[in-house]
């Protein structure tokens, strides 16, 4: 069992930030192990303070440039003044649901100045992995509002003999699921000799008042249900840092030591021990996502994830 059968699970439209914290430190043994970090963060003004100690930034998507579809004000002025330091940026987002062009054509319709090589996806990231994952199999795309992958012989979410038919199950979004699609896919998983392959290991996003249930939420609810170790891509994991890492060295033609690099979230579970595993520093950015409510240190205290710097805002 990899999600415990005792642990709370609240409805989806009731995602306390109490919540998130309980189900990724219940897929903690899931996670990379994070070396030594600072006993205790640094703690800046603003994410600005930062720039005179990296020569990169990562930054996570939903609370660093949004908080649900909404711009925070001053990323346009922040970017502005990172790239008259000479700074090298990526933006790195576990969202799945579309191709990592549809959030760069978003950025760039609020008028953030990326090029597309410099956003990167966990659906990248499932992409650059699933081949050798899944040859032979039946691969069904799972989220009603997502992209399907391109896979050939792979099933799309409206066949409709999904459930019965595949053998992997990629979850790239959550936006139209319900509890109707969680049963079916409940209900396939129980009988064995079938995987769950998370393209967003969020559990959750913030939203203006309140929390989204994502990918991460669903997949909890069904490794408690079946008892299946879901297979995760994207953010805290290896394979998506590496990924930006080698996008970061071909945008911008040189190479980057991970320690110059810094990660920048609102999530102590994929953005701050994720950079952090992956050889980054970590910032915690808490004005805007998770923790624009207030609860980061008593986190931090309860989790052990400890970022090397916090800021407030950008």
């Amino acid at each position: 069992m990899t999600v415990p059968a005792d642990l709370r699970l609240p409805a989806p439209d009731a995602i306390t930030l109490e919540d998130i914290i309980r189900i990724y430190e219940a897929f903690r043994p899931q996670m990379p192990a994070v070396p030594q970090l600072q006993p205790a963060p640094r703690r800046i003004e603003r994410l600005a303070d930062l720039l005179d100690h990296v020569e990169a930034l990562v930054l996570d998507g939903f609370g660093v440039i949004n908080v649900g579809a909404s711009r925070i004000d001053g990323i346009l002025e922040f970017l502005d003044e990172v790239a008259r330091r000479d700074i090298a940026v990526m933006v790195l987002t576990n969202g799945a649901g579309q191709r990592a062009e549809t959030s760069w054509q978003k950025y760039t319709n609020w008028g953030l100045k990326l090029a597309c090589e410099q956003v990167v996806s966990s659906r990248d990231s499932l992409e650059a992995e699933i081949a050798g994952l899944t040859a032979g199999a039946v691969v069904a795309s799972m989220g009603p509002a997502a992209r399907p992958l391109a896979i050939e012989g792979g099933l799309t979410f409206d066949h409709p003999e999904m459930f019965a038919r595949a053998t992997y199950f990629a979850f790239l979004g959550a936006i139209g699921w319900t509890e109707s699609h969680q049963h079916a896919l409940e209900s396939a998983l129980a009988g064995g000799g079938r995987h769950l392959l998370v393209a967003n290991p969020d559990v959750s996003a913030p939203l203006e008042g309140g929390f989204s249930a994502e990918p991460g939420y669903w997949a909890a609810r069904a490794a408690q249900a079946t008892g299946i170790r879901p297979l995760w891509f994207g953010k805290p994991h290896a394979g998506a840092f590496d990924l930006v890492m080698a996008r970061l060295e071909t945008v911008y033609g040189r190479r980057f030591a991970r320690g110059k690099v810094a990660m920048v979230g609102d999530s102590l579970h994929t953005d701050i021990l994720g950079g952090a595993a992956a050889g980054m520093q970590s910032v915690l950015l808490t004005g805007y996502g998770l923790f624009s409510n207030g609860g980061a240190d008593d986190m931090i205290r309860a989790c052990g994830i400890t970022p090397h710097w916090i800021a407030e805002r950008l």
